[in-house]
């Protein structure tokens, strides 16, 4: 099973198995991957998504923008051949699917903060690279 890994402290950098991951159309691609993962606790409604992300556009356009760059994502990622997807994706709401093999390191820096353990909360620092989302 493939892992994706999103350092999100410092330069953005996406990462499937070790390996740099590209083919990303826009920054919006990037955007939305960044957004539902670091919202990964609930599905989110397309309309919301497009609204957040292309606000300046009318309703429809927008909606066709997040379709392209959700098929866009899913490519580059190989979310749609991977044996458990990173998204669940259905007509109205797009999530994070909890099965999925990802590994993020704000998350991973919160959950150990929040265990107390020092050998744990030293281990997490050293992932902070610089200010969340850096020149993005």
């Amino acid at each position: 099973m493939s892992q994706l890994q999103i350092s999100l402290f410092g330069r953005l950098e996406i990462a499937l198995d070790g390996e740099p991951v590209s083919g990303f159309e826009s920054n919006k691609v990037r955007a939305l991957l960044v957004y539902l993962v670091v919202e990964a606790d609930r599905a989110h409604a397309r309309e919301a998504l497009a609204g957040l992300l292309w606000p300046e556009f009318p309703h429809k356009k927008s909606l066709s923008n997040l379709r392209y760059a959700l098929a866009n994502l899913r490519k580059t990622i190989g979310d749609r051949s991977a044996e458990t997807p990173l998204l669940l994706v259905d007509t109205q709401r797009i999530g994070v699917n909890p099965e999925a093999d990802y590994w993020l390191d704000c998350r991973i820096l919160e959950t150990s903060l929040a265990s107390g353990q020092i050998e744990a909360i030293r281990k997490a620092i050293e992932l902070y690279r610089g200010v969340f989302l850096e020149g993005f």
